[in-house]
């Protein structure tokens, strides 16, 4: 196992685009998560508040709210390291580098396991730097911490693995059936608004089966939290049934990247 992500990680060595790549998804993720209260300031200067309510006091960093809060605006910038894997994928194709690492031995199955475990680092390396933000930042700005309220809905961090996690085994999925990058790229962009599409024909009563698709179902896990500061009801937790859909779709989604290669000429 180790000998194939290392395999993958010499690939990035020199890579260019990776690095370029992951500069910017960390300066969208550490930048954007972390300016919220900038963000309040500027709609307070302009007149933002709500009735007599100083939007500047809104708990947006405060424990509990800041793991709910902080893991659904990261989860946006998922799509910069899905289209990594795209890359790196549709790379092995053109460049017929994935037959070449058959010929010298590697199987097909330990070359998707060598991708799926970079992929697995990649969501664990986000996860991580989601986790020390959330500390870091609910720290400073929650007037009286405990341990017990640092970890109070803390599950919306390993939700947040899972999500990122399920996002690039998707982006996988994508490259391994598509095979060219900017097509695969541009059908991972749309690809939330094709299963919408596929909610439309759907008779009311069973539009609900939508929800149960790969990227729905991800995107369940960490829902909408602002509007709680409206005084609207929100759900503030990770249901089992949200854990155990997405967690039965790791291997589905694995199982599909492989069966694209298991028997298919990889000239």
């Amino acid at each position: 196992m180790l000998r194939l992500l290392q395999l993958e990680l010499a690939k990035i060595k020199t890579y260019k685009t990776f690095w370029i790549l992951t500069g910017i998804y960390l300066l969208f993720l550490v930048g954007i998560t972390s300016s919220g209260m900038e963000a309040l300031r500027w709609l307070a200067v302009n007149g933002a508040n709500l009735g007599e309510y100083d939007v500047q006091k809104i708990p947006l960093y405060h424990f509990p709210d800041i793991w709910q809060n902080l893991t659904w605006v990261a989860q946006k910038f998922k799509l910069l390291p899905g289209i990594y894997i795209i890359i790196s994928v549709t790379n092995e194709f053109t460049y017929k580098t994935i037959r070449q690492h058959v010929i010298d031995g590697l199987s097909r199955a330990d070359f998707i396991g060598a991708k799926v475990l970079f992929i697995f680092l990649i969501s664990l390396a986000s996860t991580l730097v989601v986790l020390a933000l959330g500390l870091i930042l609910g720290n400073l700005y929650t007037p009286s911490s405990s341990p017990e309220l640092m970890v109070t809905h803390i599950e919306f961090v390993p939700a947040y693995w899972l999500a990122t996690f399920n996002y690039l085994l998707l982006a996988l999925a994508l490259a391994f059936i598509i095979k060219r990058a900017g097509l695969a790229i541009v059908i991972l962009l749309i690809y939330p608004a094709l299963e919408w599409m596929i909610k439309i024909p759907l008779p009311y009563n069973l539009e609900y089966l939508a929800n149960y698709l790969p990227y729905a179902s991800l995107s369940d896990l960490i829902q909408f939290p602002f509007s709680k500061y409206a005084m609207m009801a929100i759900q503030e937790t990770v249901l089992p049934h949200q854990w155990g859909i997405n967690l039965a779709y790791i291997p589905v989604l694995i199982g599909l990247s492989y069966a694209t290669i298991a028997r298919k000429n990889l000239s």
